[in-house]
């Protein structure tokens, strides 16, 4: 991934949960000219935004008192991720309670091959104020034939998914949890998005799944996980470099999500 597109990955993290965004939106379509009383004061030729949506959100609640509405960034230089994860943190820190993200679902997928069929998914429900968490684990039938590639990486057999439902009939059960949250966490996870995307156009279903706010631990943690080599950190580098080695099975769906969930739970908790 080249620097414009990490930039615009970092950009997609949001620290609305939707119900606020939703009371915003439908105070906006009243106050347009606060709005716009707003962009004429902050927009300038070098501003770039952290989250436009987020920006437009915060000014509606500036408008009821509620907060200070969030400053566009001066692009005066290339921002690092490590800078980005303190402007979203500071965000986070300057919205109201009641206002922030609650629910965050932890989404992974293992596939026939690099570019091919999901053969099983995990999706981690957590709510980051009680830290519930409710743990989805499941293998499909991909009707196509899993690469001897991709065995040796996650070790699902041909037989394992022989049974399994097709992924069109789990369509409607899977776009159910991205709708039941209000942010998508990964590791790489535009490449799972992308996965998922492929599938549901090869149904003939093309629903706006990347339009929901994204925090991509790989990302975010590219410029704070320090290694041999300056690159983007794998999962288990990142882990290792905030816990230690864990015990854990990589590239196992469900234990890469649950993996990921704790490098998010760090992250986000580095200005504490």
């Amino acid at each position: 991934m080249n620097l414009p597109q990490k930039i615009e990955a970092l950009r997609k993290a949001s620290v609305f949960n939707k119900e606020a965004k939703k009371e915003a939106y439908q105070l906006l379509k009243k106050e347009k000219d606060y709005l716009i009383k707003c962009l004429n004061e902050d927009v300038k030729e070098d501003s770039v935004f952290r989250n436009y949506e987020d920006y437009i959100v915060s000014c509606m609640f500036e408008l009821k008192g509620l907060m200070q509405r969030q400053k566009p960034l001066k692009r005066q230089k290339v921002f690092s991720s490590k800078e980005f994860l303190e402007f979203y943190l500071n965000d986070l820190k300057n919205t109201p309670q009641d206002k922030k993200i609650r629910k965050v679902g932890v989404f992974d997928t293992e596939t026939t091959d690099i570019y091919g069929y999901i053969i099983s998914y995990a999706f981690v429900i957590e709510d980051i104020q009680t830290k519930q968490t409710e743990e989805i684990y499941e293998l499909l039938n991909p009707k196509a034939k899993i690469s001897e590639e991709a065995y040796e990486v996650h070790k699902i057999k041909q037989e394992d998914v022989k049974d399994k439902p097709s992924f069109e009939e789990k369509k409607d059960y899977i776009l159910s949890l991205f709708d039941s949250v209000d942010m998508i966490v990964g590791h790489n996870v535009f490449f799972d998005l992308g996965v998922l995307k492929r599938e549901l156009e090869r149904i003939k279903y093309f629903p706006h799944i990347i339009q929901i706010p994204i925090f991509d631990t790989m990302f975010y943690s590219w410029d704070i996980v320090i290694l041999d080599k300056k690159k983007q950190p794998k999962l288990e580098e990142a882990v290792s470099f905030f816990f230690g080695r864990q015990n854990a099975i990589y590239h196992n769906a469900l234990e890469d999500v649950k993996m990921t969930l704790k490098v998010f739970n760090k992250l986000i908790k580095l200005s504490d």
